[in-house]
């Protein structure tokens, strides 16, 4: 089995532009679509919860998430292990947000262990929230943008396998398929 292509987190912060990741997250066309699609619905949570509950048992980690990355917040569209105030806020400033990265790139976003990655080590999620490991797959639309993810995320630091990726890369495919066939059944 190929590995999945992925940015990874580790040794990268050299190679990561914050203006570039800041003009992708504010790219009105990607930002369009995310609203024509009307992702922070409360029924989107119903049509993938489901996903994020999967993902994260076969992943082996308490959380699993469908994000969606607006320029300024990350929204929670559906999620599984959440608690606290992450569920009850229902998403995070995007500065905080790992996911920025799999937008960005739209590629894999991989973080074995947050506490030692340059990248997000002061990212409140992991500082006050315990947040150690994170393995994000980018949702990209069929007219190319990348809206969000799925990720999973846990409070060990974990190395993820390539047939974790790959198993993650399907899951993130599902929750694609879903949100295109909502996109057709949107249309007037």
């Amino acid at each position: 089995m190929a590995p999945v292509p992925q940015f990874s987190a580790e040794g990268a912060q050299d190679a990561v532009d914050p203006r570039a990741i800041t003009a992708s997250l504010q790219n009105r066309e990607r930002l369009r679509e995310i609203a024509a699609l009307r992702l922070t619905e409360p029924d989107v949570q119903h049509m993938l919860q489901d996903i994020c509950g999967e993902a994260s048992a076969a992943m082996g980690v308490p959380i699993g998430l469908v994000t969606i990355v607006l320029d300024e917040a990350q929204h929670f569209a559906a999620h599984h292990g959440l608690g606290g105030w992450l569920e009850e806020a229902g998403g995070t400033p995007s500065e905080w947000s790992f996911c920025r990265y799999t937008v960005a790139t739209k590629a894999a976003f991989v973080v074995n262990d947050a506490q030692t990655n340059p990248l997000v080590q002061d990212s409140p999620l992991v500082s006050q929230d315990g947040l150690r490991c994170y393995a994000g797959m980018p949702l990209v639309s069929s007219r190319g943008h990348a809206l969000g993810s799925l990720c999973v995320a846990g409070v060990e630091a974990k190395a993820f396998t390539d047939a974790e990726l790959a198993t993650l890369k399907r899951y993130a495919a599902e929750a694609m398929r879903r949100i295109e066939t909502r996109r057709v059944e949107l249309l007037p």
